[in-house]
C-alpha cells in the first residue's frame, strides 16, 4: 500500500508543478510586460514631430530641455548658455588622399530636420529592450568607445552606425539611452546610419570625429565631420576626472561575440599586410590630441596593444597621412 502511494506521489507531482510552473510564467510575463511598459514611457519622450527614416528608425522631436540627458540629478531644473565651438584647425592632408578616399555621405533627417528648440531622439520599441535585456546576460565592456559600430542587439539590423557609449562604475548606455549627454543640434542624428563603407583595395571612406573640451566651461562636445559640426556635449559637472583634463586616450577597435561562437573578423577581415596601405585595412588618421592650450599636437609617445592574437595593430607616427593607426584581421572557429 505505501509503495502504491509513493507511486502516486510521484506521477502527480509533475502535473502540479508543470501547472504551477505555467501560471507562475503568466504571472512573471504579465509583470515583466509592465516593467518594459513602464521603462518605455521613461525612455520615450512626448513629440513635437515624428520622423521616419528610410532604414525604419523612428526619430521624436523631443523639447531640447524633455530630452534624456536631463533626467541626470546633476542637470536637472538646469538652464544651459552655451557657445558653439569654434572650427578647429586640423591638418587634414586632404589633397594627398582626395583621388582614393572621400568623407561617407551622412543621411540625416528628412525635410532638414527638427524643429528649431527640439532634438532628434530615435524612439526605444519593446523589441529594443528585449533584445537588450538578453544580451546584457552575456556581454560585458572593459573600456569606452566611441566612432562606427554594427550591433544587432541595440538596433535589430547589422547597419554601420555612428554611436557614443558613456561608463559610469559597472554602467554602460549607448547614445541618448542614458543622462549625460547634451545634444544640441535638430538636424544630426547622434546614432546616424553610413550608407556607405569601405572595401578592401576599392574606394574608402571616411567619418571625420573630434572630441573637444570647451576651454571657457570645460564641457566635453562631440564634433563631426569635416566642417566640425557640433552635434551636442558632455556636461563638466557630470565627470571627476574629466572635470578639467582627460589623462589618456585610445583609438582602435573591438568586437564582441558570445562564448561557442565563431570569433568575428575586424576591420578588412584579412591580416595585415606588409605593405602599410589604408587601401588594405581599418584605419585611423591625423590621430591628434588637444593640449590644454586649445592647439591640435601629433598624439606622441603611444603605445599599442593587443588582446589577442587574432588582430593586429600597427602605429606609424609619421606619415604623409598624420599619425596612422591600422588594425584588424581575420576571425576563427
Amino acid at each position: 500500500m505505501s509503495f502504491r502511494a509513493f507511486l502516486l506521489v510521484l506521477f502527480l507531482s509533475p502535473l502540479l508543478l508543470g501547472y504551477n510552473g505555467v501560471e507562475g510564467a503568466r504571472e512573471l510575463l504579465e509583470r515583466e510586460d509592465m516593467e518594459l511598459e513602464k521603462q518605455l514611457k521613461l525612455l520615450n519622450k512626448p513629440a513635437v514631430k515624428t520622423i521616419e527614416t528610410e532604414y525604419g528608425d523612428t526619430y521624436d522631436c523631443v523639447d531640447f530641455y524633455k530630452q534624456p540627458a536631463f533626467d541626470h540629478p546633476l542637470l536637472k531644473n538646469h538652464s544651459f548658455h552655451f557657445q558653439m565651438k569654434p572650427t578647429l584647425s586640423l591638418k587634414r592632408n586632404r589633397d594627398q588622399v582626395s583621388s582614393r578616399v572621400r568623407e561617407s555621405a551622412h543621411i540625416e533627417l528628412k525635410g532638414g530636420g527638427c524643429p528649431v528648440g527640439t532634438v532628434p531622439i530615435r524612439r526605444i520599441t519593446k523589441e529594443d529592450l528585449i533584445r537588450e535585456r538578453n544580451a546584457s546576460k552575456l556581454m560585458s565592456f572593459a573600456d569606452n568607445a566611441i566612432g562606427a559600430h554594427v550591433d544587432p542587439t541595440l538596433y535589430g539590423d547589422t547597419r554601420t552606425r555612428r554611436f557614443i557609449r558613456l561608463d559610469a562604475g559597472q554602467s554602460h548606455c549607448f547614445n541618448t539611452r542614458c543622462p549625460g549627454f547634451v545634444q544640441v543640434r535638430s538636424d544630426k542624428l547622434l546614432d546616424l546610419v553610413y550608407p556607405q563603407v569601405s572595401k578592401r583595395g576599392e574606394l574608402g571612406y571616411e567619418a571625420p570625429l573630434f572630441i573637444d573640451r570647451d576651454l571657457v566651461n570645460g564641457n566635453w562636445w562631440l564634433l563631426v565631420g569635416e566642417s566640425n559640426t557640433e552635434v551636442g556635449f558632455w556636461p563638466k559637472r557630470i565627470f571627476s576626472g574629466l572635470a578639467d583634463l582627460a589623462s589618456y586616450a585610445e583609438w582602435g577597435g573591438e568586437v564582441f561575440y558570445p562564448p561557442g561562437t565563431p570569433i568575428p573578423e575586424m576591420g578588412s577581415g584579412f591580416p595585415l599586410p606588409l605593405v602599410r596601405d589604408t587601401k588594405y585595412d581599418a584605419y585611423l588618421r591625423n590621430v591628434e590630441v588637444v593640449n590644454a592650450a586649445g592647439q591640435n599636437i601629433n598624439a606622441y609617445n603611444t603605445e599599442t596593444f593587443e588582446d589577442t592574437r587574432i588582430y593586429g595593430v600597427v602605429d606609424l607616427e609619421h606619415t604623409k597621412l598624420g599619425h596612422l593607426v591600422l588594425y584588424g584581421g581575420g576571425g576563427r572557429q
